[in-house]
């Protein structure tokens, strides 16, 4: 055998010294991919274990089926208040917003003319008095018309005539008087007694023109407190029309005033649902602002509907003791036309929405199913459901994306604390 050439043995040596590192690396490799493989594995192990969640049953709950209507609240009583009696505005009481008790005073027109129509019309009433011979406070329905002053005159007259009429009659048959005198005392008479009966006539009309100058007299006062315009109910004013000195004919407007306490709801119903309202109905009053509903009933329904849009006029009586509400604010009202309904419904925190659908987790033999479901009213903690599931279905509490699977359904709050007692 040869020997070994000492250059060969060199290069040699350096090879294996450039190799040992190269093996070292690629050793290092190996181990890492075997452990990012194993924990890939590990990862797909926890990822295959079932989710733990919640569940609750489908069920009917009582729910009272409602019709919603949309509206306003009104003023209960609305009146724009005018003059009875023409005159100029000495006085205006009130002004916009102010609150008024029924009787007081809103404005009031100068008086001193409606003060000398009434002294004269109690003039006018003394002096027809006085024809009958009345003290002021004798009362006509006690007046004897024989004892009238002109009745007491003229009777006076025809018992004179009366006398000498027997008189002559008496000289007549022993010729000491004319027949011509005779008829003359007859005649006289007959006057005479005309003459009584046209007065009895004449108190009678002078009694009836005390009743006419009596009426006189009351209207002159009553022009005298209408002179005062008053309040027709207790309300607030919501308009001032007049000023003082602005010269009012009759009926021409001074204030407009509105009652508040109670608001009435008004709202027309829609054909198809008006057949369902009754008077005295219960119904919630949702009003823009405040955070707690009012509580009326239906208080009045239209004989007829309104032909030119098919609703149905409805108005709600609601109480307003302290003038919260105003006049003519939208209110929404929800009126129950059967308390006795169910509807399917479950909780809110089983629903989820994305992209305006709405759907739940359906947990069916241990594995968890997505279900698209339509929705309807909402009440508090609880939605009611429409379509997509049935009663007794059970559905995922709070879900998460990506359920689908098995799940291991765990006991409600309340069983398990239960189970650790």
């Amino acid at each position: 055998m040869s020997p070994l050439n000492p250059d060969v043995v060199l290069r040699v040596g350096w090879a294996f010294a450039l190799l040992l590192p190269l093996g070292g690396a690629l050793a290092g490799c190996q181990a890492n991919a075997s452990a990012e493989k194993a924990g890939t594995e590990s990862d797909t192990a926890t990822a295959a274990a079932p989710a733990d969640v919640e569940v609750v049953a489908v069920e009917f709950r009582p729910w009272p089926r409602e019709v919603r209507v949309q509206g306003s609240l009104l003023a209960d009583e609305h009146a724009v208040i005018g003059t009875k009696v023409a005159g100029r505005v000495q006085q205006v009481h009130v002004d916009l917003g102010t609150v008024v008790a029924a009787g007081d005073v809103l404005a009031t027109l100068e008086t001193e003319e409606f003060d000398l129509q009434v002294r004269a019309a109690e003039s006018q009433l003394q002096q027809v008095r006085m024809r009958l011979g009345l003290q002021p406070d004798d009362s006509e329905e006690k007046l004897d018309p024989t004892q009238a002053p002109a009745v007491v005159q003229e009777a006076a007259l025809r018992n004179q005539a009366r006398a000498n009429l027997q008189r002559a009659q008496s000289l007549a048959p022993n010729h000491i008087i004319t027949a011509e005198e005779l008829d003359q005392c007859q005649a006289e008479l007959e006057v005479a007694e005309a003459r009584y009966r046209s007065a009895l006539n004449s108190v009678g009309e002078t009694v009836a023109s005390i009743g006419l100058r009596r009426a006189e007299l009351d209207l002159a006062k009553q022009a005298r407190l209408d002179a005062e315009i008053r309040a027709p109910f207790a309300g607030c004013v919501e308009q001032r029309f007049v000023a003082p000195g602005t010269y009012v004919q009759v009926s021409e407007p001074i204030a407009t005033l509105v009652r508040t306490d109670p608001l009435r709801f008004r709202a027309g119903v829609p054909e198809r649902q008006a057949a369902r309202l009754q008077e005295n109905q219960a119904a919630t009053i949702h009003v823009e602002g405040l955070e707690t509903p009012l509580q009326g009933q239906v208080s009045r329904i239209s004989p007829a509907l309104d032909l030119s849009n098919r609703t149905l006029t409805v108005e709600i009586d609601v109480p307003n003791p302290s003038s919260r509400l105003r006049a003519g604010v939208f209110a929404e009202a929800a009126v129950v036309v059967d308390p006795e309904a169910r509807s399917l419904a479950v909780p809110r925190d089983t629903l989820r929405d994305f992209a305006g659908v709405e759907k739940v987790w359906i947990v069916q033999d241990g594995k968890a199913s997505e279900q698209v479901i339509t929705t309807g009213r909402r009440d508090g903690d609880w939605v009611e459901i429409l379509s997509g599931l049935a009663a007794g279905d059970r559905v995922v509490r709070q879900p998460q994306e990506s359920l689908a699977g098995p799940v291991v359904v765990r006991p409600p709050p309340t069983v398990a604390a239960a189970k650790e007692e």
